[in-house]
C-alpha cells in the first residue's frame, strides 16, 4: 500500500507544484521538495515491508522467535520511515496549504482544513497515537476534498 501511495503521491506532489509556482515560487518549491521527500519515503517503507515480511515468512518455518524479533525490527523501521511518524508529510501539507493560500488557489476553507492537517501532522513527532490517528483522518478528507476541487476546477 505504501508503494502505491507513493507513486500516486508523486503526482499529485508535480501536479500541485506546476499549479501553485506561478503565484508562489518559492514556498511552492519547499512544498514539492518535502512532498518528493515523502514520495522516497513512502516508497521505501513499503519496499522494506515487502521484503521483511517475505524474509520473516521463510525465517517462521525455521526459527518463529527469531521470525518475530525480526518482524518487530522491520515494523519499527517501516514505522520509523513512514508510518509512526508524518512530520515530512506533514510539512508538505503545510506548505503547500500556506502557498495556496498565499496565492489565492485553491479553495480557501480546503486550505485551512490543510494548515491544520499539516500541524497534526507534525506534531506526530510526540510519540501520542492520538496525532497520527486524527492526521491520517483529516488527511483522507483532506485528501478527498482536493481531488474532488482539482477534477471539477482544472487549469486548462
Amino acid at each position: 500500500m505504501y508503494v502505491l501511495f507513493g507513486i500516486l503521491l508523486s503526482v499529485l506532489v508535480s501536479a500541485l507544484h506546476e499549479r501553485l509556482k506561478v503565484r508562489t515560487q518559492t514556498l511552492s518549491q519547499i512544498a514539492a521538495i518535502f512532498g518528493v521527500v515523502w514520495v522516497g519515503l513512502m516508497i521505501a517503507s513499503g519496499m522494506i515491508s515487502n521484503i521483511g515480511i517475505a524474509a520473516v515468512f521463510e525465517l517462521a518455518v525455521k526459527d518463529p522467535e527469531q521470525a518475530i524479533t525480526v518482524l518487530r525490527a522491520i515494523k519499527t523501521v517501516v514505522e520509523g520511515i513512514g508510518g509512526g511518524n508524518e512530520i515530512v508529510g506533514g510539512l508538505w501539507i503545510l506548505l503547500l496549504s500556506t502557498a495556496a493560500l498565499k496565492g489565492n488557489e485553491l479553495h480557501k476553507t480546503l486550505n485551512y482544513l490543510g494548515v491544520f492537517v499539516g500541524i497534526v501532522g507534525i506534531l506526530t513527532i510526540y510519540p501520542a497515537g492520538a496525532f497520527t490517528e486524527i492526521f491520517g483522518i483529516s488527511q483522507l478528507a483532506w485528501f478527498a476534498w482536493l481531488e474532488i476541487f482539482m477534477l471539477t476546477n482544472s487549469e486548462g
